[in-house]
């Protein structure tokens, strides 16, 4: 018996190491042009994102500035589609190996991004299909960027008590040992949060102590979790405020709704719009919906009705944004988006926030 798992762990160890035909920890199938998370991962920790392997963001430049792989280049697919020059901008040769990644495998831009790249005569170009998530399940670290914090609503973390810190307007700064973030303390005050709650830790230049706050964070339960470097912020440091309670509440865009407030929506059998390609629809989607592909809306718009309320949804929250945009501009009033990533087998979703 041990004899064949050893076998069998060298056979993955082999499938690994090449692009085609790698082995997908998530059992989906793994696609020809397809890298896998523990690929991405090894590139990362061997630092050769940017100098000779280009991993880009396909998702919209918000989502980008939330928390990204660190290293990556943020190239959203409207503006690709746009402007197919600005792929040249980012000065990547054409014979650099470049990676494309997004919200997920439920997830399109990344696929049509690298099919754009490939057309402009890249061809060394790959999806990483399992994307942000499949970054989070191998437990490695989002960076966030200067004008996510600026934006406001977080919590920050920081790990060097008595250490002058970043304090913002908007936002909640607390300063905890990392021996305390781990311990009661850390749990009394994190505790009453939403696991919702965008929580970002502030790094000074040890990634190592970031990494082990991240991980108790992970332990707790959070959700959404990133990193800021502290030598990035360009205000002045100050000091940081007595520990209190702290509170979160989210913040909702004209237009967006909560997960609660769109699956209310389906369950009260309102017109649920799902601009998905039809082949992600057809794997699944909520109960009910119809699906228009963002792609196809213009000669499909009769499909869509002016007078009730209309809610959208797509894989990542991207393409339902972009289409509250749309039809805004055609005319409707009574359009609601879920910004959010869902995942769907039959009629069963689940929306992850």
């Amino acid at each position: 018996m041990k004899r064949v798992f050893m076998a069998v762990s060298l056979v993955l160890t082999m499938l690994s190491s090449t692009f085609p035909g790698s082995v997908n920890a998530a059992q989906d199938k793994v696609e020809a042009d397809e890298v896998v998370s523990e690929q991405v991962v090894t590139f990362y920790e061997q630092g050769v994102i940017g100098k000779s392997v280009w991993v880009i963001d396909s998702r919209p430049v918000g989502k980008y500035l939330a928390g990204h792989i660190p290293g990556a280049i943020s190239l959203p697919l409207d503006a690709l589609m746009k402007s197919p020059s600005s792929a040249d901008a980012l000065g990547i040769p054409k014979t650099g190996k470049v990676i494309f990644y997004c919200a997920g495998r439920e997830c399109t831009l990344s696929v049509d991004s690298a099919a754009i790249f490939k057309k402009m005569g890249y061809a060394d170009a790959w999806v990483y299909r399992n994307g942000v998530p499949g970054w989070n399940q191998k437990a490695q670290p989002l960076q966030a960027e200067a004008a996510f914090i600026q934006k406001g609503n977080l919590i920050l973390i920081d790990t060097a008590p008595g250490s002058k810190t970043l304090v913002s307007a908007g936002n909640q700064t607390v300063q905890l040992s990392l021996d305390d973030l781990k311990a009661a303390k850390g749990q009394g005050l994190l505790g009453a949060l939403s696991r919702n709650a965008p929580l970002v830790v502030l790094a000074r230049g040890n990634m190592e102590a970031v990494n082990a706050a991240l991980e108790a964070l992970r332990e707790l339960d959070f959700r959404r979790l990133a990193y800021f470097p502290l030598n990035e912020w360009k205000a002045e440091l100050a000091a940081a405020p007595a520990p209190t309670a702290l509170s979160w509440a989210p913040v909702y865009a004209t237009g967006q709704v909560s997960p609660k407030a769109f699956e209310e929506a389906v369950a009260t059998g309102k017109f649920i719009l799902d601009v998905r390609p039809a082949a992600d629809f057809a794997r699944g989607h909520f109960k009910g919906a119809v699906n228009v592909p963002i792609e196809e809306m213009d000669k499909d718009l009769a499909k869509i009705p002016k007078d009730v309320a209309v809610f959208v949804n797509c894989a990542s929250g991207a393409k339902s944004t972009k289409t509250y945009d749309i039809l805004g501009r055609k005319g409707y009033t009574r359009v609601s988006y879920l910004d959010a990533e869902i995942a769907c087998k039959a009629e069963v979703c689940t929306i992850k926030e």
